[in-house]
């Protein structure tokens, strides 16, 4: 008897020595830049005549868009992040575990953007959550001052290229 005890209390020792493990390695990958690779794509931004092509990632799935530009330190001037949906969405947006200041075009199914917002990194919790003032199809992050940086905006037409 005594010994089914200790061998149980043994399994059990061993069973949360596993699972802190694999929590150390979750918190460890976590934390690392670019820990997940994204689909890429390509993306065309037009107003009248002016034009610009864009490398962008591509959050197509939940899990995707759920990590979004977390935990990453920073972000190159010409690339952008692509949020596609399904269907129009009124999802919001946060900056949980983001450290870059953003801003976020919200595009319709037509890929016209109607909303441009800045977002603000968040320190600490609660986060503030990011809405468009209508439902949208694609939502496109970028570093802060990228629209105005290339005279693009309300209005502005994008074309995705996959």
């Amino acid at each position: 008897m005594k010994q089914s005890v200790k061998f149980l209390n043994l399994r059990r020792l061993l069973l949360l020595a596993l699972i802190a493990a694999g929590i150390s390695v979750i918190i460890v990958v976590s934390n690392r830049e670019n820990r997940v690779k994204f689909p890429e794509g390509e993306i065309v931004i037009t107003d009248g005549e002016r034009s610009l092509k864009l490398r962008v990632e591509i959050a197509n799935t939940p899990f995707f868009r759920s990590i979004g530009l977390m935990y990453r330190k920073s972000i190159p001037d010409d690339f952008g992040m692509l949020f596609v949906f399904e269907e129009d969405t009124r999802s919001g947006f946060w900056m949980k575990n983001t450290y870059v200041p953003l801003e976020i075009a919200f595009i319709d199914r037509n890929g016209i953007v109607f909303s441009i917002q800045e977002m603000e990194p968040c320190e600490k919790e609660p986060c503030k959550v990011y809405y468009a003032p209508k439902p949208f199809r694609y939502a496109l992050e970028v570093k802060r001052g990228f629209f105005e940086r290339h005279g693009f905006g309300v209005g502005s037409r994008v074309l995705i290229e996959k």
